[in-house]
């Protein structure tokens, strides 16, 4: 089995933190540079979560286990069908998954120094 090719100008659809099933910018405002790991050339800016971000994260998480909580109260055969929905969503984007793991880690190989 052969390596997919590298994606040297990935296409980005979202720069922020997903948090409570939402896109959001980081507390702070600040941001970072992805870097193509096959190019060494930078990609975007993403959003850069610290402690403040990861409070959020966490009380949202567990606002969404607790007791009563919509997802609490789905059907387990409705979650099942939403995990299946995401095992469908990674089989449907894998090739650009793959690209991406096996770029990262081909860094010294291909990338410029």
């Amino acid at each position: 089995m052969s390596t997919p090719e590298p994606i040297p100008n990935p296409e980005v659809k979202y720069t922020q933190i997903f948090i409570n099933n939402e896109w959001v910018n980081s507390v702070s405002g600040k941001t970072f540079p992805t870097i193509n790991p096959y190019t060494g050339e930078k990609i975007c800016d993403v959003q850069e979560g610290d402690k403040a971000d990861i409070d959020v994260a966490v009380k949202a998480a567990r606002e969404a286990f607790a007791l009563g909580s919509p997802w609490r109260r789905m059907d387990a055969s409705k979650r099942g069908l939403l995990l299946n929905k995401f095992a469908d969503l990674m089989m449907r984007d894998r090739v650009y998954l793959a690209v991406s793991y096996f770029s990262e880690f081909s860094i010294f190989e291909k990338a410029p120094v």
